[in-house]
This record gives structure tokens, C-alpha cells and sequence, in this order.
């Protein structure tokens, strides 16, 4: 691996390790929302958030992929770790990208975990009303907001 190979591979390695910084942030700030009052303007601006930077680490991994096939290594942590064998000056910004991917990871499981959450009491919300009021049941308000109106028999005034 040429010495230029190895120096970009270091910068993409810490522009990585620097993305995955600024997305564990956004995760945290997407804990804080999930655990709040239920911000949905919040929500959707932390994800679109997310998002973004998960594209730009896409981008920056396949750079990566590009460089070690350059080098004539795999793909991955595979091609990543035999770089670093081969080039130790790698291993610190390795190391340190390896730990903040955990930490990401174990932020995201958790926030996946409270939107599970979020989702099921929605859905037992949501099977609540359909009972309440909705097919094969009888409304408790009406579009309106009205409740049940009693309308009763119409009774013939003709006695027969």
C-alpha cells in the first residue's frame, strides 16, 4: 500500500470517527425526544438529521471499500483490519472509530427499543377506539364530537 493509499485511508478513517461522533449526538437528541412530551416537529427534524449524516457515512465507508480494493485488500473491517496490521499509524483512529461505532449502536438499539414501545401503546390506543366506537361497535361521539343522540320510534298519530 503506497504511502498516499495509507494517508487517505487515514482521512477517511477520522472523517468517519467524526461522523459517527456527530450521530451518536443526533441519537441522543432523538432520545430526548422520544422520551419527552411527544414532539412529532422534533421527531421528524432529528430523523431527517439522521438521516443525512447516516448517507455521508454510506459515502465515506464505500470510500474506504474504494481505497482498500485500491490496495488490494477486502472490503469492511476485514480489509480494514489487515490495513491496519500492515500500517499501525492506522490503528489509533481505528481503534477509536471501532468505539464510537459501539457506542452509536448501543443508542440506536436503545432508541429502537422506546419507538417499539411508542408504537404498541399506539397501536392498544388505537384497538381501544376501534372497540369504543368504531366497526361492529356503537360510537361514543359522532364526527362532531356529539355523543350518542336517542331518537325515539316515530308512533303513528293515526290509532287504527
Amino acid at each position: 500500500m503506497s504511502n498516499t493509499t495509507v494517508e487517505s485511508l487515514q482521512t477517511c478513517l477520522r472523517q468517519e470517527d467524526a461522523l459517527v461522533a456527530e450521530f451518536a449526538v443526533i441519537l441522543e437528541q432523538e432520545t430526548e425526544v422520544l422520551v419527552g412530551p411527544g414532539d412529532v416537529d422534533a421527531l421528524s427534524k432529528v430523523t431527517e438529521r439522521k438521516n443525512e449524516v447516516a448517507l455521508k457515512l454510506v459515502e465515506l465507508s464505500q470510500q474506504r471499500d474504494r481505497l482498500l480494493a485500491d490496495a488490494g485488500l477486502p472490503p469492511g473491517h476485514a480489509g480494514t483490519e489487515q490495513a491496519v496490521a500492515r500500517h499501525p499509524e492506522l490503528a489509533e483512529i481505528w481503534q477509536a472509530l471501532l468505539a464510537k461505532s459501539g457506542s452509536a449502536n448501543e443508542i440506536n438499539l436503545r432508541n429502537g427499543a422506546l419507538i417499539d414501545v411508542h408504537l404498541r401503546y399506539t397501536q392498544q390506543s388505537l384497538e381501544a377506539l376501534r372497540q369504543i366506537g368504531g366497526v361492529g361497535g356503537t360510537a361514543t361521539y359522532d364526527a362532531l364530537g356529539r355523543g350518542p343522540r336517542y331518537t325515539p320510534a316515530r308512533k303513528s298519530i293515526i290509532a287504527g
